[in-house]
């Protein structure tokens, strides 16, 4: 099976680097989301200023067998090997690799905080709260001030690995062929049109989204995202009359995606937790006006201009409340920004959440870390 990440594991002859420290990134699986964007732009970065680096999942997608394989071939290269670093995401991954990284005494083991403790499972947890407590984790990378304050109640000893670097985002890039969504779903070109990406599981909470647009006549919902909760959303969406106006059109390629996000007039993120926020970001990028859940994370990396601005191009809502939602709609609706304001809201949001930023934060924090000058 070809990953999407680097898809070959390394020979022999690949582990020369006289350029720099050798990294591996370990992830969980290897899905659409934040973290396969997160991790990509970490791999790119970081290969571009000298370092060596190996993004590889350890479910491979196809079947125990093939996937128990994995997880030997990567316990030896993590023992046997010599790296410099090994970053983490997600639960399992994290505490795969930071115990073999332990053992094998790898200098720096960064578990990236790729969810609020809400959203890790009770058994990871426990082994997370452990490690970090223990010192098997050398770091936590957080990418928000909030997140690093929703573990305000874990041990002392683990809240003193934190680093923080905040998440840098890429623009949605301009689609390759222009599609006309609105034409394709059969939209009115004068309808008002909520979009959303993501997954479609409950932390994002699209159901409320659907609860909603009953009180919403006449708009229409977008949603490009795939996932385990999709049958329930159809089935909410005819209980409630509003089929024809709910468009899930499953996962769209990120080089697609700007065609969709050009499709709406408002980006809605209801999550119930986010550690960062990155498809609300990216909606602020494209120039739409997000309505999204009151979470302070959301605060954080979404309200970065004047009052003025954020007033005008951000609304909040209480999570998980339909009506609440609903009005902040309706308040962004009859208060519609105009394009000079839109415009120059995402070039701040361009500016401020840079890559380039994020990649200099890394690289300081490997050269500091691993003793490379």
């Amino acid at each position: 099976m070809r990953h999407e990440f680097s898809s070959a594991f390394p020979k022999a002859a690949d582990t020369i680097n006289p350029s720099g420290m050798r990294v591996l990134q370990l992830v969980t699986h290897d899905k659409m989301g934040g973290v396969r964007t997160l991790v990509q732009m970490v791999e790119t970065g970081l290969h571009a200023r000298g370092f060596a680096v190996e993004t590889l999942p350890l479910d491979t997608g196809s079947g125990m067998v093939p996937t128990l394989r994995n997880l030997s071939r990567l316990g030896w290269a993590i023992l046997s090997r010599k790296y410099d670093a090994i970053f983490t995401y997600q639960a399992a991954a994290s505490v795969f690799g930071g115990f073999l990284g332990f053992l094998g005494r790898v200098p720096v083991r960064a578990a990236h905080h790729t969810a609020a403790p809400e959203g890790i499972r009770r058994h990871w947890k426990a082994l997370d709260w452990l490690f970090g407590s223990i010192g098997i984790f050398t770091h936590f990378v957080s990418n928000s001030v909030s997140t690093s304050a929703s573990f305000g109640k874990w041990p002392a000893a683990y809240r003193r690995r934190f680093i923080l670097i905040p998440h840098g985002v890429d623009p949605i890039p301009s689609a390759r062929a222009a599609v006309d969504w609105r034409q394709r779903l059969s939209i009115p070109q004068d309808a008002l049109v909520l979009v959303a990406t993501g997954r479609l599981v409950d932390q994002k909470d699209h159901a409320v989204l659907v609860e909603a647009l009953p009180m919403l006549p006449g708009m229409h919902l977008i949603v490009a995202g795939d996932g385990p909760n999709r049958e329930a959303l159809e089935g909410k969406a005819r209980a409630l009359d509003v089929a024809e106006r709910v468009h899930l059109v499953g996962s769209i390629d990120r080089d697609e995606l700007g065609n969709v996000l050009t499709a709406g007039n408002i980006y809605v993120f209801p999550s119930i937790w986010e550690t960062f926020g990155l498809a609300g970001v990216e909606a602020s990028m494209a120039g739409l006006p997000v309505v999204a859940s009151d979470l302070p994370v959301l605060r954080e990396v979404l309200c970065i201009g004047n009052d003025r601005e954020n007033a005008a191009m951000t609304r909040f809502h209480p999570p998980c409340d339909a009506l609440g939602l609903v009005e902040a709609i309706k308040d962004v609706a009859a208060n519609y920004p105009d394009a000079q304001l839109r415009n120059d809201f995402a070039r701040l949001h361009r500016e401020h959440h840079s890559r380039e930023l994020m990649l200099e934060r890394y690289t300081n924090f490997l050269r500091s870390e691993g003793g490379v000058r």
